[in-house]
């Protein structure tokens, strides 16, 4: 039996889309149960993206599962006639997106075009999205965002029926019948995750200087910190856990970060990451605001409050991760097994904010970092007694 759960799903509405299950429940069956690869779409056109997400059993002693299915519904904008320019042409139309004039005399002509495709479609406020998981069927609407988080209630065995390598698939499909997969990774009630930062703490990013994120986001390949990805693996091969990327990047980039982890050996996870508005001006506001701040306390407070596991938080200095994790440690003191944060040049990483930042949280709990060999690989102990 199905108990539905439900964030944004529409129990009562009157425009339904039954026309659509049919051909769901046929890409169900023809849908291999090993292949969970996310779809690398262009945004040529409007369609949709599904992002990782989790599946988790609640803190109260039930047989149940919440599955969470998050995605976003995009179309066509006015912005699209960039796509049609040149790319420096196109660069100069949104100056006031990702640099001033006077950056750009540094940048001209270096802007990859798939990388701002995703920042130049509009959001599909309104739409009806059908989802479809083993036998079972519902109807979401995405918000004004363009978004949709539907949270459903699955009985142990079904899930236990459905899983493969940690992780189940479902089918999504929109108002123009296009259907996509998903993929929600499963965490079990107990056991310990590690909640990661992406910019500076496992991907090169330069978040500090204004140019260098822009390059580093817009033109350069994706590079990874140096022993990190061995770093996770050592951690998931002696710990078995489960990993959860909670960045301040736009969303809009999730295709091209999930390519990154899989490329540069990092540990598949879920993925929790902000969708770019355009009031916010620029990247580095974007990713310096205090929406930022506020949405990686709601996605921890989010982990802690739904499951009973204990948590490994790594970030960096460039941000708010010290003072985003610290907070949250005072909050649940003894569900944070470690704090590792990683020091980044020109960053404010002084002893007295450290101090700060971890007031009242014992000091063999936490480490800031510059080589993560630093790092211990045993996580049962406090990384500074070991």
């Amino acid at each position: 039996m199905l108990i539905i759960s439900i964030d944004a799903v529409n129990h009562n509405r009157e425009k339904r889309i039954p026309y659509l299950w049919g051909k769901i429940q046929d890409k169900v069956r023809n849908v291999t149960s090993d292949k969970f690869d996310i779809d690398n779409r262009r945004f040529d056109e409007e369609d949709m993206l599904l992002f990782t997400d989790i599946g988790f059993q609640p803190q109260a002693n039930t047989d149940n599962w919440n599955l969470v299915c998050h995605g976003w519904r995009y179309q066509g904008s006015k912005r699209n006639k960039f796509l049609g320019m040149s790319t420096s042409s196109a660069a100069e139309l949104i100056a006031h997106f990702v640099a001033n004039n006077e950056q750009l005399l540094y940048l001209n002509n270096s802007f990859q075009r798939d990388r701002l495709k995703p920042f130049l479609v509009g959001d599909g406020f309104n739409k009806l999205i059908g989802i479809t998981i083993g036998n079972h069927s519902l109807t979401t609407t995405t918000d004004s965002e363009g978004e949709f988080h539907a949270v459903l209630t699955y009985p142990n065995d079904e899930v236990n029926q459905l899983k493969k390598d940690g992780a189940i698939s479902y089918i999504a499909v929109d108002d123009n019948n296009r259907t996509l997969e998903g993929v929600i990774r499963l965490i079990e009630r107990h056991g310990l995750s590690v909640i990661s930062d992406i910019d500076d703490t496992i991907k090169i990013s330069e978040v500090l200087d204004k140019i260098r994120l822009i390059a580093n986001t817009f033109i350069q390949p994706f590079k990874p910190v140096p022993g990190m990805a061995t770093l996770y693996q050592q951690w998931k091969k002696r710990h078995n856990c489960t990993f959860h990327y909670l960045s301040a990047m736009p969303d809009q980039l999730f295709t091209l970060t999930n390519e990154f982890i899989d490329k540069n050996n990092f540990p598949i996870g879920s993925f929790h990451m902000r969708h770019f508005h355009w009031t916010s001006k620029s990247i580095f506001n974007f990713v310096h605001s205090q929406s930022t701040f506020n949405h990686k306390l709601k996605y921890l407070r989010y982990f802690l409050s739904n499951t009973m596991r204990d948590f490994v938080l790594i970030g960096d200095s460039g941000e708010k991760d010290p003072e985003v994790y610290g907070l949250i440690t005072r909050e649940y003191p003894e569900r944070i097994r470690a704090i590792f944060i990683r020091r980044i040049s020109g960053s404010l990483s002084s002893d007295s904010r450290f101090a700060q930042a971890f007031k009242n949280i014992p000091q063999e709990k936490w480490m800031i970092f510059d080589d993560p060999k630093q790092i211990p690989i045993d996580l049962t102990k406090p990384p500074r007694t070991q």
